[in-house]
């Protein structure tokens, strides 16, 4: 049961902390164009979850900082994880699957919604 709550426990303040330096970034930057909340956010969750997967954590902290705190804080991370994994063991040929039809099919999931949405809303 404690790995549950080191789960939610991190997932709560991951969400948290994604939910305010996005606010803070948007009230400073009015204006900006180009995602950097979320560009910043993603960059640094990778680089916090290849810290943690690096160190030896005990397994209950291991999961409150990766599956709880870092994937609520971003999911771009644990992506870029399991990319490091594919690479590490040698499956170049499922690394390059798996970064080929995340972005493609990513990308094709979010058209199909924005173009439904808009329609749906048009109507």
């Amino acid at each position: 049961m404690i790995k549950v709550f080191s789960v939610a426990l991190g997932a709560a303040l991951g969400v948290l902390g994604r939910y305010q330096i996005t606010n803070t970034m948007k009230k400073k930057w009015l204006n900006m164009i180009y995602p950097w909340p979320t560009f910043l956010i993603n960059f640094c969750g990778c680089f916090l979850l290849g810290l943690f997967y690096s160190l030896n954590l005990s397994e209950n902290i291991y999961l409150f900082l990766s599956m709880g705190f870092t994937a609520t804080f971003t999911t771009f991370s644990t992506f870029n994880l399991e990319n490091v994994e594919l690479l590490k063991s040698h499956q170049y040929r499922q690394f390059l699957k798996y970064i080929f039809t995340t972005y493609l099919l990513g990308f094709l999931g979010i058209y199909s919604g924005f173009m439904l949405g808009s329609f749906l809303y048009r109507s």
